[in-house]
């Protein structure tokens, strides 16, 4: 289900992009190759400016609090582990200093996703390389309750900024 979501928000980003003043590309499902030509990883969007293909900013779109089968699941672990984690292995954003993280938040709860993902950072904190006293807080960019950052001690000069946006989606239907 992430993916054709993914799809939808990249056409609707792409449609709506004012092309006399934004000067850069989106791309999803944009392969990253290291210096032997091997896939290092497959990111959802990416944006890009410029000639450097190397210099972008990549956004991993996970799903969050979905209901399967008559089971509800938060997926905040994996938002963590096959979301965040790939940033700190190589996939992505290599020698770089900021990444990007989208939730869609299957049942439009944004605040209980957010306590869901924060406690799931927290609980792998070491894995994330953050700091002890850090954890997921308001964005120091945008005022949203949707959107937070997370400060890992990563990268090129040891600070990684990761932007989280919980996006609530309407998946129930309209009987009207």
């Amino acid at each position: 289900m992430e993916v054709p979501i993914t799809q939808r928000f990249c056409v609707h980003l792409r449609n709506n992009k004012n092309t006399s003043f934004d000067y850069f590309r989106i791309d999803w499902e944009s392969y990253e190759l290291d210096e032997e030509a091997q896939v290092t990883g497959r990111i959802d969007l990416k944006f890009s400016q410029g000639l450097d293909e190397r210099v972008y900013f990549s956004i991993e779109c996970k799903l969050l609090r979905v209901k399967r089968k008559q089971q509800f699941k938060s997926l905040a672990e994996d938002y963590v582990e096959e979301g965040m984690y790939r940033y700190f292995n190589g996939q992505y954003a290599r020698d770089l200093d900021k990444g990007g993280m989208l939730g869609y938040v299957m049942d439009g709860n944004c605040n209980k996703a957010v306590k869901d993902v924060q406690e799931a950072i927290e609980k792998r904190r070491l894995n994330l390389y953050m700091q002890e006293n850090e954890t997921l807080k308001a964005s120091s960019c945008i005022t949203s309750k949707q959107v937070k950052e997370t400060l890992h001690k990563y990268g090129p000069n040891e600070k990684f900024t990761i932007y989280h946006i919980f996006l609530p989606m309407d998946v129930t239907p309209n009987t009207n």
